[in-house]
């Protein structure tokens, strides 16, 4: 018998222009280009705080339902290391940016210790006899979000990230598409039980072994932090002692392995930052960062159900905020269940497959208004509508404007009208495998020819004009 407990020290690279405490860019650039004197660390230069930094910061402490402190002020984490040029980090130890937060997931609340911001060190790359450094990352404002040691498996822990991901996505404070925008540190320690019963005296504890805590350092997304944790317990369960140590994800061999014992947090030598002031902020500028923060994807969930949707639809929704914001614009026009079906289903399903994003594609609300017309029209089927998506993603891939679903049609062929001859033919077909409905039809049931004219819609690829569908119906079946 054990006990697993897991809290998670989650870093997020904030979407901001300029780095924490200073105006080099925090785009991507050639090695060591976007660096200053402040950042590379040089003696007598003075960190200048990123106003948007605290603003996402503070929109993350919302999000979590922080407590959110008016007055914060920044520290110096010491150690000696060659991704730290001036031997210390910017960050927040005393009074961070928010606490006592909470997260749900599924059925039980996740407790958030704190939200605090910090700059992030430079990028290290290890070869084989050498070690690399890129200071364009040092500087980059970092949110960091520490859970209480609330998790209880590596499943639950990588359902919290998702469902964390989830909210950082729909308050748009980072690019999770971006490389390194999400890395995790997390804690794990084991308690052992050996349970013996002792049936005259009731059974009994015989044995509890608590381990030491081991924090797995700089693992990228949920999925490998759920890889992780899951080696670290089989590990843990086949030796007799653990060690109090920080170990690293090596993601090829899906090991971890040890890099130097764990230090406590009195060993960086925390000290007030001296070159930073206390912060304190106004009653209006909280109130502004709370009053724009975006709607969030339980209050958006609760609203799309009412709509008589299926969960699992609105899930995939869910996945994107700019597929809940096109939702929702297309609801304005057409039926909510066709417009979450072509979304979650058709464009989703396309995207996924190309590895893209809504937000990344050049397909416009009108397009798929358009679309949604042809098939309420019974001008195409619904598998023509995802044929339509497909050929329009795939104009984006090539590097070509984005065409109008009518030329698609027309480019696929697919406006060539049928004969009438294979019309009356797929009209037989459909009487002779809908015998049930055709009974229906006879018993003055209207639905029922809708049905069948559906069918037969189905069968000609929307390439049959639906008035003179009904028309050849009707005249076979009285």
């Amino acid at each position: 018998m054990q006990e697993i407990k897991i809290g998670l020290e989650v870093h997020v690279q904030l979407n901001t222009e300029s780095k924490l405490f200073c105006s080099c860019s925090t785009k991507r650039g050639e090695p060591n280009t976007n660096v200053c004197d402040i950042c590379l660390g040089f003696p007598g230069t003075k960190p200048v705080l990123n106003e948007k930094a605290i603003e996402l910061a503070l929109k993350i402490g919302y999000a979590l339902d922080c407590k959110i402190n008016r007055k914060f002020l920044f520290s110096r984490k010491t150690y000696f290391y060659p991704d730290l040029p001036k031997n210390f980090q910017i960050t927040q130890f005393e009074i961070p940016v928010a606490h006592k937060g909470k997260l749900k997931v599924r059925d039980r609340e996740i407790r958030i210790r704190r939200v605090h911001l910090e700059e992030d060190p430079a990028k290290i790359i290890r070869e084989d006899d050498y070690i690399l450094l890129d200071y364009n990352r040092s500087g980059i404002p970092l949110a960091e979000i520490v859970t209480e040691p609330d998790l209880k498996s590596p499943a639950e822990a990588r359902s919290f990230l998702q469902r964390l991901e989830q909210i950082l996505e729909f308050i748009y404070v980072t690019d999770l598409n971006k490389e390194g925008s999400m890395r995790v540190d997390a804690n794990i320690s084991m308690t052992r039980y050996k349970i013996e019963y002792n049936y005259s005296k009731g059974g009994g504890i015989t044995e509890r072994k608590k381990g030491d805590q081991v924090e797995i350092k700089n693992i990228s997304g949920a999925k490998e932090v759920e890889k992780a944790l899951s080696y670290e317990v089989l590990r843990q369960k086949n030796i007799k002692e653990v060690k109090r140590e920080t170990r690293l994800w090596n993601e090829k061999t899906k090991t971890t392995v040890s890099a130097r014992v764990k230090e406590e947090e009195e060993e960086y030598g925390y000290i007030f930052e001296p070159d930073l002031p206390v912060i304190e902020l106004s009653e209006e500028k909280l109130n502004k960062v709370c009053s724009n923060l975006p709607e969030l994807p339980e209050s958006k969930k609760k609203r799309f159900l009412k709509y008589k949707i299926s969960e699992e639809i609105i899930d995939t929704l869910l996945t994107e905020p700019e597929l809940t914001h096109y939702f929702e614009y297309l609801c304005e026009t057409h039926n909510e269940k066709a417009s979450a079906v072509i979304l979650a289903k058709y464009l989703k399903k396309t995207l996924n497959y190309h590895n893209l994003k809504l937000r990344d594609v050049g397909i416009e609300v009108r397009h798929l208004r358009r679309i949604l017309d042809l098939l309420q029209q019974y001008l195409i089927t619904d598998d023509v509508a995802e044929i339509i998506l497909r050929e329009m993603v795939n104009d984006y891939i090539n590097r070509e404007e984005i065409r109008e679903p009518k030329q698609v049609l027309r480019d696929l062929d697919y406006e060539k009208p049928l004969e009438e001859e294979k019309i009356r033919k797929f009209v037989r077909e459909v009487i002779r495998e809908n015998t049930k409905a055709v009974k229906d039809y006879h018993r003055g049931e209207e639905k029922a020819l809708d049905y069948l004219i559906g069918q037969i819609m189905r069968k000609t690829g929307r390439r049959a004009d639906a008035k003179r569908i009904k028309e050849l119906l009707k005249f076979e079946l009285d």
